[in-house]
């Protein structure tokens, strides 16, 4: 008698299958699927619990929103007399501070103009004096310095006797 390759592959199937069935096997997978099955029996219940309760938080959203907009309504109305009402109280009271701030600005600019005027008065000055220091600087000699520095020296002590 010979045996072929696929009679070894049978009877290693054949041994397979009965080593899964003597370990029980089949039993275990069975549970485990019963126990999965379970377990996404639950799931599903707290989901549709969750849903419920998301379209519940809805409907009251939904009710809110209505509620809100119903007073921002009347809200707008009330807001609209009162600014009609403030809009003639505004009217006076800034034609009052537009001529006040018209003079005050009339005042600044004047203030203005005087401080420039100084202040182009104060440069002019500055640079007519560092004018004059640089042509006496540029022409002056020794001697000349010397001398005028003997009769800034002599004037000043005739001034302190």
């Amino acid at each position: 008698m010979s045996f072929d390759a696929s009679f070894f592959v049978a009877l290693s199937f054949a041994l397979v299958i009965l080593g899964f069935l003597k370990l029980g096997l089949p039993g275990r997978v069975a549970s485990m699927l019963d126990e999965r099955a379970d377990k996404i029996r639950e799931e599903l219940e707290q989901a549709q619990s969750l849903r419920d309760e998301a379209q519940a938080l809805l409907k009251n959203y939904r009710q809110r929103v209505k509620k809100a907009e119903e007073e921002s309504r009347s809200m707008i109305e009330q807001a609209k007399l009162d600014s009609e009402k403030m809009a003639e109280d505004a009217s006076a009271a800034l034609q009052a501070r537009l001529e006040r701030k018209t003079r005050q600005a009339e005042d600044k600019i004047a203030q203005a103009e005087a401080q420039l005027s100084q202040e182009i008065r104060a440069v002019s000055a500055e640079l007519a004096i560092s004018a004059a220091g640089k042509l006496i600087s540029e022409n002056m000699t020794t001697e000349t310095a010397d001398k005028i520095l003997d009769n800034s020296i002599q004037n000043v002590s005739s001034h302190l006797n």
